[in-house]
């Protein structure tokens, strides 16, 4: 029988989402009533506000680079999922 202490694991686990979960109908109305172009603004309104938020993660992982090397990693991550300088 092994006595060995376990470490406690650094990976974060997800929630189990339950597969019958279903969209919230007020808010698939709202979507539904939407036009093609407020759909489209909202899209790049999500996706402008994500990329801030890394932008600001990644300056606060990495704070000794410059604007340069941390718009390159911005952009790694952008096109490879990781923000490696490789």
């Amino acid at each position: 029988m092994c006595t060995a202490q376990r470490r406690p694991s650094r990976m974060r686990t997800l929630p189990v989402v339950d597969a019958t979960d279903r969209p919230d109908p007020v808010q698939m109305r709202i979507f539904a009533a939407m036009t093609a172009a407020q759909k489209l603004a909202l899209v790049e309104r999500i996706r402008t506000e994500a990329l801030a938020l890394k932008e600001a993660w990644l300056r606060q992982q990495h704070a000794g680079e410059d604007e340069d090397a941390i718009r390159r990693r911005l952009r790694a991550w952008q096109l490879h999922g990781h923000a490696r300088l490789d």
